[in-house]
């Protein structure tokens, strides 16, 4: 007879739960069911980049008299607008793909690359992170992901993030092969730990792929939207990305939506019956909450003062030699249980692979930046 160990028995989880019962939130803080408050430095892992319950966001929600849904194939006026936003804020004229979240959002990268190029190939970090289709883990190839659900497709090469002079010879040299469909990378990448490549290894990447007609995907479905300091990651290294991914922070948590942007002339191939279909891409709800979290973060100068805070917290850190950029900032831990002892100080941190990272909101206040490093240090003390 299995042992009992929990009356929930029917939402299913791969691991325990995180030991807080969530029963409200507001700014940068998570409440529990018995009114302890937490200060929140993942912010569900770079989605409420805005910050909770903000009255802005919400009431635009509730304001909102429109359908309650649009099938895919007709015309919706606001979604017309979002791509019109979304064009304007990377810079350019772009193709707007609607998705639900990130990993459709990569999913349709993906399918819209080999529908430009008619490769197979792609190019990606091992161990980093794009999404829970089995595309996007065979991006990674992470060994328990292969242990489990089988050996992932040969068409998927990875490169490792170390050694910068290496690896940018070795993915200069497969992408030289013509057989890649695509290259794909976030710009800061946050799943590895906060890693930031070096400038030389994109300016590289971006030429070779430029000499074989190679697509490059920027991953910015955790660093876009002010969470850098910059509206997206890629403007740090002067980028012009083919296509673009993003989720998380575009709606900061308020709905469930993702995107993926394309240069006019990649995304053309994509013009054939049914060669992609999101039945919730761009529910109205959450294109209402995108456009009202865009219009908020640009109100309050949020992308301004995450490059502001940053740099403080950078400082505030820098005996513990972070990397980053904005407020996507991580730094060696050898230690794991660093994450519990936050916790039981009330802050919440993620601790993983050696690496601590911190992704708080846009508008942390640096009083709430200094109670976080106190706690930080006390939880080290000893340690290193």
């Amino acid at each position: 007879m299995r042992k009992k160990t929990d009356t929930r028995e029917f939402l299913f989880r791969d691991a325990p739960p995180y030991p807080i019962e969530v029963a409200d939130s507001k700014g940068s803080y998570l409440i529990d069911k018995n009114g302890k408050r937490y200060l929140d430095f993942t912010m569900g892992w770079c989605v409420g980049n805005a910050g909770w319950r903000k009255s802005q966001i919400r009431n635009a929600i509730q304001r909102f008299k429109g359908p309650e849904y649009v099938p895919p194939s007709y015309i919706y006026e606001r979604w017309e607008d979002l791509a019109k936003k979304l064009s304007r804020l990377i810079g350019r004229q772009t193709a707007c793909f609607r998705a639900t979240g990130g990993t459709e959002a990569v999913e349709i990268a993906l399918k819209m690359s080999r529908a430009y190029n008619k490769r197979r190939k792609f190019l990606a970090f091992k161990g980093a992170y794009h999404g829970q289709s089995i595309a996007c883990l065979s991006l990674v190839k992470i060994p328990a992901h292969e242990l489990h659900f089988g050996k992932f497709s040969e068409d998927y090469l990875q490169i490792d993030a170390k050694d910068w002079e290496k690896t940018t010879e070795e993915a200069v040299k497969l992408i030289k092969k013509r057989e890649i469909s695509a290259f794909i990378s976030e710009p800061i990448i946050c799943n590895l730990g906060v890693i930031v490549p070096p400038k030389e290894f994109f300016n590289r990447i971006m030429e070779a792929c430029s000499e074989t007609d190679t697509l490059f995907i920027c991953d910015e479905v955790a660093t876009g939207f002010g969470r850098t300091g910059k509206w997206f990651g890629f403007e740090h290294f002067g980028l012009e990305p083919d296509i673009i991914t993003i989720a998380k922070g575009m709606s900061s948590g308020y709905g469930a939506i993702g995107a993926t942007i394309a240069r006019p002339e990649v995304a053309e191939p994509m013009r054939f019956d049914f060669s992609n279909y999101s039945t919730f891409g761009w529910h109205p709800f959450s294109v209402e909450a995108c456009l009202a979290n865009i219009e908020y973060i640009q109100q309050k100068g949020l992308v301004a003062k995450a490059a502001e805070s940053g740099a403080y917290l950078m400082k505030r850190l820098s005996e513990f030699r972070p990397e980053g950029k904005g407020l996507c900032i991580g730094f060696d831990e050898p230690d794991p249980g660093i994450q519990q002892r936050c916790l039981e100080d009330r802050l919440i941190i993620s601790a993983f692979d050696g690496r601590v990272v911190l992704f708080p909101s846009l508008d942390i206040s640096r009083q709430e930046i200094d109670k976080a490093v106190e706690i930080i240090r006390k939880s080290r003390a000893g340690i290193c």
